[in-house]
């Protein structure tokens, strides 16, 4: 399976950019210093030339643990079959979907061609969630590309449980795919997790193929 959305696209231009605003500090003391000091790092470690491509993704992983809620978004990717899932599938899966997601997004970090990101608003939903606005600023004049970051409050801090690019949930964008899978397999979440791992480790599973050009028919 291969994620072609426009959402994981840009928000690997997101996470890559210098933030128009103060420096935040590493506690992350509210929504926008969160999404101000996860970039402030990011940034850091894709400049440390010294590192080689494994130690750059370890740390990379690193900081998307700190920053990002992936049992939230593991969750919520699953929609209406996270509840019937065996304990051990749903430990599974959250596990390989973290990986999944870490590989994809460090694959993709040559789309960053000196964009720059300003927060531009912030806004409440709910008790625990706060959405904090961005807009990309592309060097070559094209009109900014709206991203939306949100934000939730946790038991372990401020943590990151969707990015929406221009209107398109990140989110959304998996659990949409996920399901195509899913339902082609009979409602099975380990044929997801089987699939998942075999395109880590760079094997396709012809048995899923059909499924797989649906999803990376999509744009």
């Amino acid at each position: 399976m291969c994620v072609r959305s426009l959402a994981l696209r840009l928000l690997v231009v997101a996470i890559a950019l210098p933030v128009l605003c103060p420096t935040a500090k590493a506690s992350a003391a509210d929504p926008t210093a969160l999404v101000t000091e996860l970039g402030v790092q990011l940034r850091q470690v894709l400049g440390d030339n010294s590192l080689t491509p494994i130690q750059r993704q370890q740390r990379f992983r690193g900081l998307l643990d700190e920053g990002f809620d992936f049992p939230t978004i593991s969750r919520f990717v699953l929609g209406r079959y996270w509840q019937p899932a065996s304990d051990s599938d749903r430990k599974e899966f959250s596990g390989v979907f973290e990986d999944y997601v870490i590989q994809s997004l460090s694959g993709r970090f040559g789309e960053y061609s000196g964009e720059s990101m300003t927060v531009t608003a912030t806004r409440t939903e709910g008790e625990r969630s706060t959405v904090v606005s961005t807009a990309i600023i592309h060097p070559n004049g094209a009109p900014p590309a709206k991203v939306d970051w949100r934000v939730l409050n946790t038991p372990n801090g401020f943590k990151i449980a969707d990015v929406s690019v221009s209107g398109i949930s990140m989110a959304l964008s998996y659990r949409d795919q996920f399901a195509t899978v899913i339902d082609h397999d009979g409602g099975q979440i380990s044929a997801l997790i089987s699939e998942l791992r075999e395109k880590l480790n760079g094997q396709p599973n012809k048995s899923a193929s059909s499924s797989n050009r649906a999803v990376e028919a999509r744009p």
